[in-house]
C-alpha cells in the first residue's frame, strides 16, 4: 500500500513526522480523504504552505481540502524531466543549460518573463506542451515567485522523501499492518529521542561567537545551535560583501550590496539591494533570504554594522527557532514519550482532567460558557503573559555556565530540573583488597632480556604491549 508522510520542520531543522497514512490507490477520492482525516487530528487547522510532486490528482485534492494553502511543486522533480522532454531535440545541451539558468538565476519576475521568452524563442519551443504547462502554472514551482513567502528554507520535498529512507530501516513492502503500527512506533520513538538531545544540546552548552557583533550574541542566547550555525554562516558570508552605493533620504537608506563569489572556477559579482530605516531599524533584502528560511542573510548584516546597528527588532529573531521556548507537543503523553516522569507533564494531565469536567458542566448552559469564557481570558490577561516572561528569563543563557569548584559544592540536579556539572572530587582510586595472593604474585616479575644485549627480545607472536600472556605482562620495545 502506498505510504503518505506529512512531513513538517522542527526548530532545530530537524525533519519531523506530522502524520501518514496508508493509501489504496493514488486518486482524487483517496487524497482528499487523506487530507480531511489528517486535517481532523490537526484540530482542523489547515497548513499556511505544502509541498508536493507535480500530480495532478493531489493538485486537486488540496485545492478542494486546503484552498488557502499556498501550494508548491517540488523543483527538483520538474527540473529531473528535462532529459525525458526536451533529450530529443539536437540542441539539448543548450536547452538544459539555458532552462537551468533561467529558473535559478532569476531575480525577479520579470526578469523571468524577459529570459523565459528568450529561451523558446531562441530553441523554437513554442509547440512544446510541456514547457507550456510548465509556463503557466509558474506561480507554483520558479523560485523568483515564491521566495518572498517563508517556507523553512524547502523547495523540493527531499526530507518526505528522506522520511521514506528513515523509514526503511523499519518497514518494508512485506510488514504486515501489526507490525507496521509497532515499527511506527519505533520510529517515532527514535525521531523524539534526536529533538530531545538536540533540545538538551541547545539549552546545557553554548556555541562561541564566530565575531564581536553584539547581533550575532543576541542570535547566541535565542536560537537553537543548529540556527545558530546559519546564522554564523550568513556572518563569515559577510567578509565577500561590500557596500558601493547608498541613498539616503530622511530615514529611508538605500544600499547597493557587491557580493564576489567563486563559480565554476571563476570570479562573479551580484549586486543586491538592501532597504533600511534608521527610525524603526527595519531591513529589507531583494534576496529574500529571511522571508524564505527565516535566516537574515549576509547583505543585510553588512548594512546593519555599517549603520552600527548592536541589536536587531524582534521581529528578526524568529520563536520558530527558538530553543528557551517548550513546544506545546511535548506535554502531550504518548506511547513513546521520555518525559511522562516530569512534573510539569503530571501537572498538564491533572489540568486537563480537571478541565474536562468544568467544561462538561458548562457547555450545558450559554451563560454558564460565556462566564466561563471570561474567567479564562482575564486569568490569561492576568497570569499568562507574566509565566511566559519567567519562563524565557529561566531558560535564558546568554554566557558561559559557571564552573562549580571544590569549594562551593553544587548539586547535580536542582529543585528545578536543570542539569549541572557534577561535584569535582578527589579519586580515591582502587580499594584495598583481603583477598590472599599467592606465590606467583608475590614473587617479583623478571623482564625477558636478551643475553648478548641485555635489551627485551623481539616478539614475532603479535601480542601488544602491556598485555598478558599465561598470567605475565608482555613488554615490547618502541
Amino acid at each position: 500500500m502506498p505510504f503518505a508522510p506529512f512531513v513538517g520542520v522542527n526548530h532545530h531543522g530537524q525533519s519531523i513526522l506530522l502524520g501518514c497514512g496508508l493509501l489504496s490507490s493514488e486518486d482524487t477520492d483517496a487524497f482528499v480523504w487523506l487530507f480531511q482525516s489528517w486535517l481532523r487530528c490537526m484540530s482542523n487547522r489547515p497548513p499556511v504552505s505544502i509541498v508536493t510532486d507535480q500530480c495532478r490528482a493531489m493538485k486537486i485534492a488540496v485545492e478542494v481540502v486546503f484552498p488557502n494553502a499556498r501550494h508548491r511543486w517540488c523543483l527538483w522533480h520538474i527540473m529531473k524531466k528535462i532529459p525525458e522532454k526536451l533529450q530529443g531535440y539536437s540542441q539539448y545541451k543548450e536547452m538544459k543549460r539555458g532552462m537551468k539558468t533561467v529558473v535559478y538565476e532569476s531575480t525577479s519576475v520579470d526578469d523571468f518573463l524577459s529570459s523565459w521568452a528568450n529561451l523558446i524563442n531562441a530553441f523554437n519551443l513554442s509547440t512544446n506542451d510541456w514547457l507550456s504547462t510548465l509556463f503557466e502554472e509558474r506561480h507554483r514551482w520558479v523560485p523568483c515567485y515564491l521566495k518572498s513567502f517563508f517556507w523553512a528554507g524547502m523547495s523540493t520535498t527531499q526530507r518526505s522523501e528522506s522520511m521514506n529512507a528513515f523509514f526503511d530501516g523499519y518497514i518494508n513492502s512485506s510488514t504486515s499492518l501489526q507490525q507496521f503500527v509497532q515499527q511506527y512506533e519505533n520510529a517515532l520513538q527514535h525521531k523524539v529521542e534526536l529533538e530531545c538531545e538536540a533540545d538538551f544540546a541547545s539549552l546545557n552548552t553554548i556555541i562561541p561567537c564566530t565575531s564581536q557583533s553584539g547581533i550575532e550574541r543576541q542570535f547566541q542566547s535565542e536560537y537553537t545551535h543548529a540556527k545558530l550555525n546559519e546564522v554564523q554562516g550568513e556572518f563569515r558570508g559577510k567578509m565577500n560583501c561590500a557596500v558601493t552605493n547608498a541613498y539616503i533620504e530622511g530615514h529611508a537608506c538605500r544600499f547597493t550590496v557587491v557580493e564576489e563569489s567563486f563559480q565554476n572556477g571563476k570570479l562573479e559579482h551580484r549586486n543586491v539591494v538592501v532597504l533600511f530605516d534608521r527610525e524603526q531599524l527595519d531591513v529589507c533584502c531583494t534576496c529574500l533570504l529571511f522571508e524564505f528560511r527565516g535566516i537574515l542573510c549576509r547583505h543585510c548584516l553588512v548594512v546593519l554594522a555599517q549603520e552600527k546597528v548592536t541589536k536587531v527588532p524582534k521581529k528578526y529573531v524568529l520563536e520558530r527557532w527558538s530553543k528557551n521556548l517548550r513546544r506545546k507537543h511535548t506535554y502531550i503523553r504518548s506511547s513513546f514519550a521520555t518525559k511522562d516522569k516530569d512534573p510539569q507533564v503530571q501537572r498538564y494531565d491533572g489540568l486537563c482532567k480537571k478541565f474536562y469536567d468544568i467544561a462538561e458542566h458548562a457547555s450545558e448552559e450559554i451563560n454558564t460558557t460565556e462566564i466561563l469564557h471570561k474567567q479564562l481570558d482575564k486569568f490569561v490577561l492576568e497570569y499568562g503573559q507574566q509565566r511566559h516572561d519567567q519562563h524565557r528569563t529561566k531558560h535564558n543563557i546568554c554566557g558561559a555556565p559557571e564552573q562549580p569548584t571544590p569549594s562551593t559544592p553544587t548539586t547535580t540536579i536542582n529543585m528545578n530540573g536543570d542539569i549541572r556539572s557534577p561535584i569535582l572530587v578527589k579519586r580515591k582510586g582502587r580499594p584495598r583488597s583481603t583477598r590472599q595472593k599467592s606465590r606467583c604474585e608475590k614473587a617479583p616479575r623478571r623482564k625477558n632480556t636478551c643475553t648478548r644485549c641485555q635489551l627485551p627480545s623481539q616478539s614475532t607472536t603479535g601480542i601488544e604491549e602491556g598485555s598478558y600472556v599465561g598470567g605475565v605482562q608482555a613488554n615490547l620495545p618502541d
